[in-house]
C-alpha cells in the first residue's frame, strides 16, 4: 500500500511540474500590454462620459488565454462621480471583455474588443438620498 501511495505521490509531483513549465500559449508581456491598453480604453471612455468623475481606480484586472489567439480581461473599477439629482456617489462596475488577435509580428501583435460584459454594478451614495412617497392619484383614500 505504501508502495501504491508513493507511486501516486510521484506521478501527480510529476505531472503538476509539467503542467507548472508549459509553454503559454500567449507571453507574459502580451497580457500585460492588453491590461495596459484596456486600463486606458476604460479611463478615456469614463472621462469622456462622466466629466465629473474622478478616483477612478482599478480594484481587480486580469488576463486569461481562452485560446492560442483569445483573451478574456476580467475588471472591477469603481469612480466617484456627482450629478444634481443624487448628490456624490461611488461607481463601482466589474465585467469583461473578449479579445481577439487580429494580426501579429516581429514587434508586436494587435488584438480587437470585440464583446465587453457587464455583470455587476453598484452605487454607493455619499449623501443620504431623500424618498418621499407620494399618494397615486388613480388609488382611492382610505
Amino acid at each position: 500500500m505504501k508502495i501504491i501511495s508513493l507511486v501516486v505521490f510521484v506521478l501527480a509531483l510529476i505531472g503538476s511540474w509539467f503542467l507548472a513549465h508549459r509553454d503559454t500559449p500567449i507571453p507574459e508581456a502580451v497580457h500585460q500590454g492588453i491590461q495596459n491598453d484596456l486600463k486606458r480604453v476604460i479611463s478615456e471612455y469614463v472621462q469622456k462620459n462622466l466629466p465629473n468623475s474622478k478616483n477612478l481606480v482599478f480594484k481587480k484586472f486580469w488576463t486569461e488565454a481562452l485560446q492560442k489567439n483569445r483573451v478574456k480581461a476580467s475588471f472591477v473599477y469603481s469612480f466617484d462621480d456627482t450629478n444634481d439629482t443624487s448628490g456624490p456617489i461611488n461607481m463601482e462596475i466589474e465585467g469583461y471583455g473578449i479579445l481577439n488577435k487580429v494580426s501579429e509580428n516581429a514587434e508586436s501583435s494587435e488584438w480587437s474588443l470585440d464583446e465587453i460584459h457587464v455583470l455587476n454594478n453598484g452605487l454607493e451614495y455619499k449623501e443620504a438620498l431623500k424618498i418621499t412617497p407620494k399618494a397615486d392619484a388613480d388609488e382611492p383614500s382610505q
